[in-house]
């Protein structure tokens, strides 16, 4: 078992391997689920938007409980590497059942399997996601070294992010862009989702863990200090906002591609797969700038950078060409890595704050806790364009590609351009309260 602050680099890259499985899982559904359901299968957007959001909800109660629960386990596996393994044919199974409804099932019962899917989707999801994001807390207590494990989650969670939302509309294209295409591409990614998330929970093996409390505290007091931890507040507060406006640009993403920019599923590939490179090429840059000049002041200028690329699709075109489309894949790349790099790192020195403060390891919890909100905020995108697109007007009976009218093209440029740049600013405004640094946690 690993003992000192420099992670092994098998335990570190298993680890960051996860990230590929939840966000492919992830990027899967919020950026081709929406539509599937509103175009294939001819639910009115604001009820599928509405179902999403429900999933969520589920997966969102379901965090603490789950986060005490690997807290509080003690195996030969360790605390939490049993979840990792024992969830991963789950998290397939659901994968593929949401992108396989019956045929001719319609009413009560379509209903009835969307919401037992996606149930099945939301508590899997969560017994995966929440251990595996307390680990790295208990990996390494040294302040640079959190950057370095988390540098490998950003890389696997960019080729993650890739497969979701350019692999899968790839997939799906040369399947045939039909609905059997979706129900093939569903079980083929939900293999491969399975499959990287057993490799997990396989590869960390040996990895350093931390001690279970031997007089657990009850839920009250874990909450108790949960508010007294300022600087985590703040980065959850922060993540609200973030993670609300990336889910509306990811909800929404599809649409405006197909009937406001007039590209293929092709051109979306290219854009993820351009955006991904970037994001990979750029995350060790950012990496050392970090220490050069300091957590938060690289996190500000990764946001900034984010919001007037988004500000920059205001000028988006059908007549562009792919070589703009892949400019702003490019810059999207590069300041998403910093900014997920960065916020990544600086939970963990929040999770290392807690531990100075309380004395407990808690990493289940606190995960379970930002968890939580990352989840709530997530759930927002889809239920709000699903109620905007309803709202102004999209008509679902129009075959894809089809000119749907200047209304709904109005909501698309508001789920895809101004909610997600505002609400990055408004993160911004709140990192301001954020002070934990190396020397405090010295």
């Amino acid at each position: 078992m690993n003992s000192g602050s420099r992670v092994p680099l098998r335990i570190a890259a298993f680890w960051g391997l996860g990230s590929m499985a939840t966000t492919t899982m992830l990027n899967g559904v919020s950026v081709v689920l929406l539509y599937f359901l509103v175009t294939f299968i001819k639910v009115e957007p604001v009820v599928a938007g509405a179902l999403l959001f429900g999933s969520k909800a589920l997966d969102v109660l379901t965090d603490p409980p789950m986060g005490l629960l690997s807290d509080r386990t003690e195996s030969r596996w360790g605390r939490r590497r049993p979840y990792l393994f024992g969830s991963a044919a789950f998290c397939g199974l659901a994968f593929g059942l949401l992108f396989n409804v019956p045929a001719g099932v319609q009413g009560a019962a379509l209903y009835t399997f969307l919401v037992g899917a996606l149930a099945l989707y939301a508590l899997s999801y969560t017994a995966f996601q929440v251990p595996y994001m307390a680990m790295p807390a208990e990996l390494t207590d040294d302040y640079h070294e959190r950057t370095r494990v988390m540098t490998w989650r950003v890389v696997f969670m960019t080729v993650g992010n890739s497969l979701g939302s350019a692999g899968v509309p790839a997939l799906v294209g040369a399947l045939g862009e039909d609905r059997a295409a979706y129900g093939q591409m569903g079980w083929l990614v939900g293999a491969g989702i399975a499959l990287a998330m057993v490799l997990t929970a396989i590869g960390t093996s040996g990895a350093r863990q931390t001690r279970r409390p031997d007089n657990p505290s009850r839920l009250g007091q874990h909450l108790r200090w949960l508010r007294a931890n300022r600087p985590l507040l703040v980065l959850m507060a922060m993540k609200v906002f973030i993670y609300a406006g990336i889910s509306s640009f990811v909800a929404v993403m599809l649409f405006f591609f197909v009937n406001v920019l007039e590209r293929d599923l092709v051109a979306l590939a290219w854009f993820g797969l351009m955006q991904a490179g970037v994001t990979i090429v750029c995350t060790p840059v950012w990496a050392r700038l970090a220490p050069v000049l300091g957590k938060r002041r690289v996190y500000v200028i990764s946001l900034l950078g984010f919001v007037l690329t988004m500000l920059s699709w205001l000028a988006a075109t059908p007549d562009g060409g792919l070589t703009a489309l892949l400019w702003r894949a490019a810059l999207l790349g590069l300041f998403s890595s910093g900014s997920f790099l960065l916020g990544h790192s600086m939970l963990m020195d929040s999770f290392a704050w807690d531990y100075r403060q309380t004395g407990l390891r808690r990493e289940g919890l606190l995960s379970a806790a930002f968890s939580f909100v990352e989840k709530a905020s997530l759930a927002l995108g889809p239920l709000v364009i699903g109620a905007l697109l309803s709202g102004m007007g999209f008509d679902k009976s129009l075959s894809p590609g089809e000119p749907q009218p200047s209304s709904a093209i109005t909501a698309m440029h508001l789920g895809f351009i101004w909610i997600p740049a505002g609400c990055q600013l408004v993160a911004i405004a709140l990192l301001a309260g954020y002070r934990l640094d190396e020397a405090q946690l010295r």
